[in-house]
């Protein structure tokens, strides 16, 4: 919506990308002002990451979380920017020669794409630092920067257009807890990383032909600018119709003459209108007039992709472990993997958070 369509959004951004922006700008005017300028005390850098909070704020922005105010926001993102200075200070570890700096890199078939660096550093001729700064209340693991694809195609993008630089570090700054991670990528990893995203490109222009782009809800929508505008969310049940379509459902559930793998559709179709009634009302229980359904969640470990750098983490961990399987999604449940086997496996899976139907008698 926001880069095909040019949609506008019809709900404010959220208070977390409000307060990551701030953030975000205040590190890059630090660093500029460094450049060109005497280095900012920390009392400057905190009187312009407050003008900035004041002057770019908009009432339509959206505290998501109960409990929270946007003054909350506003002290953590102050913290941020505190801990950074002081860590940092006096910012002559190595040259900056970017600051928000554009990318571009070459991928196989023809196709081009284009990132933005927060800031690009250079330790010598033949070595530079990537430098991404993240506000997010989640750290990462090493084994997960290991594997992250966009850092990896900045790497990309700066060896194909500094061909003398041999040592690219990717440096990620989560400075909400002061953290520092880094990694490499070799250039083989490099060259096979273009090719998968150069045919990851080609899956989203065809499903885009074929108008195969279906909504893909998650945790994530009720901080989504576009939920209004979302299809998956204009659809409104009133609760009439709710009560009929509760009803139906318990009675196909217990109807043994319709061939399984229908059923398990028509389930699922009437399913999902349950479900968006429970998050339209915020009722996780959805009565009829014989039964009413409980709407609750479930949560599954979901194997990387090929298409994803972790597969490829995963397999060889596997292969360490001596362990041949096919049968990624069931891994948790094999019985030679140890409790701190798979411990040390869940790095490599995403958790996606579902929901399902119980029906109960009244």
């Amino acid at each position: 919506m926001r880069y095909i369509d040019k949609a506008v959004p019809l709900l404010g951004r959220s208070i977390e990308s409000y307060m990551g922006n701030v953030v975000h700008e205040t590190l890059e005017w630090l660093y500029d002002t460094s450049i060109n300028h005497d280095l900012a005390t920390k009392q400057e850098v905190i009187d312009y990451y407050n003008r900035r909070w004041v002057s770019r704020w908009k009432d339509d922005i959206r505290v998501i979380k109960n409990g929270f105010d946007s003054e909350h926001y506003k002290d953590e993102g102050r913290d941020c920017v505190e801990k950074y200075y002081d860590r940092y200070t006096p910012f002559n570890q190595s040259v900056v020669i970017g600051l928000e700096k554009r990318i571009y890199m070459d991928l196989p078939g023809g196709k081009k794409i284009m990132g933005i660096i927060d800031r690009l550093d250079k330790k010598s001729k033949t070595h530079l630092e990537v430098h991404d700064y993240k506000t997010s209340g989640r750290l990462i693991e090493q084994s997960q920067a290991d594997v992250d694809r966009q850092l990896s195609l900045y790497a990309l993008g700066i060896h194909q257009n500094f061909p003398e630089v041999e040592t690219v570090d990717l440096i990620w700054h989560f400075v909400k807890f002061d953290e520092e991670i880094r990694s490499q990528r070799d250039k083989s990893r490099l060259e096979k990383l273009a090719i998968e995203t150069s045919s990851k490109i080609d899956m989203i222009e065809s499903a885009v032909k074929r108008d195969d782009l279906p909504p893909s809800r998650s945790v994530l929508c009720d901080w989504c600018e576009y939920k209004k505008q979302c299809p998956e969310f204009s659809k409104i049940i009133d609760n009439t119709e709710i009560m009929d379509v509760v009803d139906k459902y318990a009675s196909l559930s217990q109807n043994e003459d319709i061939p399984k793998a229908d059923k398990s559709v028509i389930l699922r179709t009437i399913g999902d209108k349950i479900k968006l009634f429970s998050q339209q009302t915020g009722h996780r229980t959805v009565k009829g007039m014989t039964h009413k359904a409980i709407v609750e969640d479930v949560f599954q470990r979901i194997p990387p992709s090929e298409e994803d750098l972790r597969w490829y983490g995963l397999k060889e961990a596997l292969k360490n472990m001596d362990l041949v399987t096919e049968d990624l999604e069931g891994l948790f449940s094999h019985p030679e993997l140890s409790d701190e086997q798979k411990n040390s496996l869940k790095e490599y899976f995403d958790i996606e958070r579902s929901t399902k139907v119980v029906i109960e008698e009244l």
